[in-house]
């Protein structure tokens, strides 16, 4: 048994024996009974080519067993309509492929002629007797519509799988058919009311229709300046304004409003959708509460979104498969943006959480430098209890503490950017940052200065306090160096010790990130690199090998 898969990749030879059928049935079979057995034959041909239904499809005996029977009776008693029928059929399908398969227009042209002819000089004449041929005209044609119907066996085949429903335009086809119709009848009409020979009101109706297409198609794009009829139909055919169009406006537009929870849009949304002509209500059931909107009557429809979500559409009447989907689909894009709505609070959560990690570590940084402060004043009284210098060094060290709690205290109180900027020059700076590290032996400090201009002061305390800090936790630090350089050209502070250099993991996200210390929440770098750029500076790991690791807080006055 021959397979359908295996013929169906014979495209064009399946039309030319459909072709070559129709050719016969008209010309050659006289013999009713043949000539019925035929015809069957040329419909099973035509159903194996025809490109509308999947010919691998399960068929359904009850539907096939009708349609077989009207088209038995038809065929029987009416046997040159049945024809009639079948060409117009041909001349639709061809013709509503023409413009998708360019590759193989000229034998579909060709095909379309060829159905014509057939119909024009060998089927009408036929059935209407009133119509008469020269008889060599009719011989004559009958052996010319023969030849490239053989030749037809000899086309190329497209790739069958590529074809399918998708390669049917639906308006070229009944736009070929109904040309192919308007000729036929007007040949009829012209010969059989005004007397006409059949052959000379087939090609005046030829004529007539030709140039009335010609005239719309340029009357569809002129191309003189005006918009034509093609910018008409193209208004009517995408018509702005509908329910689709109406919905998705209303959802983009629910969706910028902030203020609203994932809840409450999507029970506006559903307020808006019920407004609709078609629809009486819709519910939401997820699994632990339910959004509902409008009255629930009429047919009921169940559609699941989830494994926990269904949604029930209440309709004013029984929708139809086409508004069943269209209201699905605008459904979906409901639960979609409502979807949208979630992840934008899940967002905005963890960007609030962000925001209290790094307040509280930044935070927790501020009171770890005041602890070290204290620690320092502790280490001053016990160095020299008596001392004037001593006792002078102290107070300004419990001032900046008192400052520095008073900075922390207000963050607490109201964490946003203060809009005061402190500034002092160089000298006075690096003289109070030189006297509070004074008794620590592992610092020098060192400046040039040949200009002294001003520095923010919260910016290059901040700085020197955790790079001092972090030197000083090494135990393989034995001396820190801090050097100012001030010129006319650059502001630079340069903060340096001979310790082990820092990781290579660490120093690619040093500045990027918060870093993870063995000792803190290692934020302090990070909010001071931060706090660099918000001044114009720029906090750089300049050198980092073992026994000279430097960090530098620099401006290029040019800049």
């Amino acid at each position: 048994m021959i397979k359908v898969n295996f013929l169906l990749q014979f495209g064009q030879q399946l039309l030319a024996t459909i072709l070559l059928l129709f050719h016969l049935l008209i010309w050659a079979v006289d013999e009713p009974l043949l000539r019925f057995g035929l015809s069957f034959v040329l419909y099973g041909l035509f159903l194996l080519w025809q490109p509308l239904w999947s010919k691998e499809a399960r068929i359904n005996a009850g539907p096939v067993a009708v349609v077989t029977t009207v088209f038995f009776v038809v065929n029987f008693f009416f046997p040159n309509e049945s024809l009639v029928f079948i060409g117009l059929m041909l001349s639709g399908l061809i013709g509503s492929r023409l413009l998708s398969q360019t590759a193989y227009r000229s034998f579909d042209l060709l095909a379309l002629l060829i159905i014509t002819l057939e119909m024009a000089v060998g089927l009408i004449p036929d059935t209407f007797r009133q119509i008469q041929l020269p008889p060599l005209f009719a011989e004559y044609m009958q052996t010319l519509v023969l030849v490239p119907v053989l030749l037809f066996f000899f086309a190329p085949n497209p790739d069958h799988q590529t074809q399918g429903r998708s390669q049917v335009d639906l308006m070229h086809g009944l736009l070929a058919s109904t040309l192919l119709f308007i000729v036929l009848l007007g040949g009829i009409v012209i010969n059989l009311l005004y007397g006409v020979d059949y052959i000379d009101g087939l090609l005046l109706t030829v004529f007539i229709v030709a140039t009335l297409t010609i005239g719309i198609s340029w009357f569809w794009n002129p191309g003189i300046g005006y918009s034509g009829i093609g910018v008409l139909w193209n208004r009517y055919a995408m018509t702005i304004g509908g329910p689709f169009e109406t919905w998705i406006n209303t959802l983009t537009t629910l969706i910028e409003e902030t203020y609203l929870t994932p809840t409450e849009y999507l029970e506006a949304a559903c307020e808006r959708l019920v407004e609709n002509d078609w629809l009486n209500a819709i519910q939401w059931n997820f699994e632990n509460f339910q959004i509902s909107a409008g009255e629930k009557t009429g047919p009921r429809l169940e559609h699941p979104l989830g494994d926990k979500l269904t949604v029930v559409l209440y309709f004013k009447a029984d929708p139809g498969t086409a508004l069943e989907q269209h209201t699905i689909l605008l459904i979906r894009m409901a639960y979609q943006f409502y979807l949208a709505k979630l992840n934008q609070e899940k967002i905005r959560a963890q960007e609030h959480f962000a925001t209290i990690h790094h307040t509280g570590a930044r935070l927790t940084h501020d009171i770890r430098n005041i602890l070290q402060s204290i620690k320092t004043s502790i280490e001053i009284l016990d160095m020299e209890k008596d001392s004037a210098e001593s006792q002078k060094l102290l107070q300004t060290n419990l001032k900046q503490i008192g400052a520095r709690l008073e900075s922390t205290l207000s963050k607490l109180k109201a964490p946003k950017l203060d809009t005061q900027i402190n500034m002092v020059d160089c000298r006075k700076w690096m003289a109070r940052i030189s006297k509070q590290h004074n008794a620590n032996d592992k610092l020098r400090f060192h400046s040039d200065l040949e200009n002294n201009i001003t520095v923010p002061v919260e910016l290059f305390d901040s700085v020197a306090e955790n790079l001092i800090n972090n030197a000083l936790k090494k135990p393989s630090a034995n001396e820190i160096e801090v050097r100012l350089l001030c010129t006319d050209e650059i502001i630079l502070l340069s903060i340096c010790d001979d310790g082990a250099a820092i990781a290579a993991e660490i120093e690619k996200s040093l500045f990027a990130q918060p870093v993870s210390s063995g000792s803190g929440m290692g934020i302090g770098l990070y909010q001071a690199a931060i706090m660099a750029q918000a001044f114009n500076y720029q906090l750089e790991l300049s050198q980092n090998e073992r026994g000279r690791v430097c960090f530098n807080l620099y401006q290029h006055l040019a800049e």
